[in-house]
């Protein structure tokens, strides 16, 4: 009787996942000929770009940060670059200098104490000269083109007032990292999915740019819950500002590269939904907002508890399968075949019930959402190795951040940002409201 309730609660858990993935589907289906002439754009007046640089003890990463913004193909007095150094501990104030040094005419260095990365982001952009702005984290890089692809869609769509692009993780090496390598494909379809529909989720750090006016309309970065760039693209939709996403704009990041690296990164990103979703709950099922005000906000809102559910049920069914198995086979036995001596396979061990079917559906709708990423994107990654890793590996990790982050969302808990070194050790920074 438990296991029948189980089973039916997951059902419109099922529903709505089958139904949001076809939706996905279905308007990027719908678009794909407007996604392809994208491919196209082109670049006829080059405005001046700021790309400001946050860093907080980034002293091994900055060096590449700043040499892929150096080796974009952008007419060089067309950018200008601002790092921010956020009280660091490290030197990384004085690798910062010395391109200031090398490349003043381009790069500009601020120092301040430590309050975070919109403190930073937000003196770079008072302190900024162009017309359009961006972030670049110190730990992402980009590809040559990027800047120019992302420009020519506000070229193509003057009222486009923020452009997203597509991220991958940059050589994954631990399985931590492979595991992320697959989440960040699927990462592609989706964005761009939800591009068709107005309904981008998040301006991600590693490189979203904004026309300037952006901020004049709804204001400057906040901290919110340790996630501003999910809670200003919450602001730009509150504002009915347009957001587009490049998928030929390639950014690499560095992923974390430990578990618990990972798990808390998510925890603050889980957190940073739940709590700046209840901010702006304003816009849930709100039809002036569009798709993403109507059913996109909303339904990942609903995924995120669901999401917990579903997780946790799979552990319960995986752990009666198994039991279940065992005293089949305790009963039945094997049949084993003489001429090659292994076990022979019986239909009777096959699920054949309506969820299992639903599962088997919504797993090909999951492969082909990863081939239609990795066609979109010019990224190409070991997908046959890592695809099992994330198969096996991030199930695990979903109950574990969703369910520290309701608790510590209910508890009210301190949400802190927490670095992760290249030796795994851990630092939080002190950041300030």
């Amino acid at each position: 009787m438990i296991a029948q309730i189980l089973q039916w609660l997951m059902y419109p858990f099922l529903f709505l996942s089958m139904y949001f993935q076809v939706l996905l589907l279905t308007s990027f289906f719908e678009s794909k000929r407007k996604i392809k002439g994208e491919e196209e754009y082109g670049v006829s007046v080059f405005p001046l770009v700021t790309v400001a640089v946050p860093c907080w003890n980034e002293e091994k990463t900055l060096s590449a940060t700043l040499d892929s913004l150096l080796a974009l193909d952008y007419p060089k007095n067309k950018l200008e670059i601002i790092v921010v150094d956020d009280g660091s501990k490290d030197h990384t104030a004085e690798v910062a200098y010395e391109y200031a040094k090398q490349h003043g005419d381009i790069i500009k260095v601020f120092s301040k104490e430590n309050g975070g990365k919109h403190t930073a982001v937000n003196l770079a952009l008072k302190n900024s000269t162009g017309d359009f702005f961006g972030c670049l984290d110190a730990d992402s890089f980009v590809a040559p083109q990027t800047l120019k692809t992302i420009i020519s869609y506000f070229e193509a769509y003057p009222k486009t007032m923020a452009v997203t692009p597509c991220i991958h993780i940059k050589s994954p090496k631990t399985f931590v990292q492979r595991m992320q390598a697959v989440e960040y494909l699927m990462g592609v379809f989706v964005r761009k999915a939800f591009g068709e529909l107005d309904a981008i989720q998040v301006t991600p750090g590693p490189f979203s740019i904004f026309r300037k006016e952006v901020f004049s309309t709804i204001g400057e970065y906040r901290k919110a819950h340790n996630t501003e760039d999910l809670e200003i693209t919450l602001r730009m939709h509150k504002a009915q500002l347009k957001i587009m996403n490049s998928h030929k704009a390639l950014v690499y990041t560095v992923g974390p590269a430990t578990a618990k690296g990972f798990f808390y990164q998510r925890l603050r990103w889980a957190r940073g939904f739940l709590e700046n979703s209840l901010d702006y709950k304003e816009l849930f099922f709100k039809k002036k907002y569009g798709n993403f005000g109507m059913f996109t906000l909303p339904m990942a809102f609903v995924f995120l508890f669901y999401g917990l559910y579903a997780a946790l049920f799979t552990v319960y069914s995986m752990g009666s399968y198994i039991y279940n198995l065992t005293n089949k086979w305790s009963i039945v036995g094997f049949h084993p075949q003489i001429s090659i001596g292994l076990p022979h396979f019986d239909w009777f061990y096959l699920s054949t019930t309506v969820m299992a079917f639903i599962v088997m559906v919504m797993f090909s709708i999951f492969l082909l959402v990863i081939y239609i990423s990795s066609t979109l994107s010019d990224d190409s990654q070991r997908l046959y190795f890592n695809f099992p890793i994330f198969f096996l590996i991030y199930p695990i990790f979903v109950p574990l951040f969703l369910g520290r982050a309701v608790i510590d969302t209910m508890l009210n808990r301190k949400n802190e940002w927490v670095l992760q070194d290249s030796k795994g050790s851990y630092q939080v920074a002190n950041t300030v409201d």
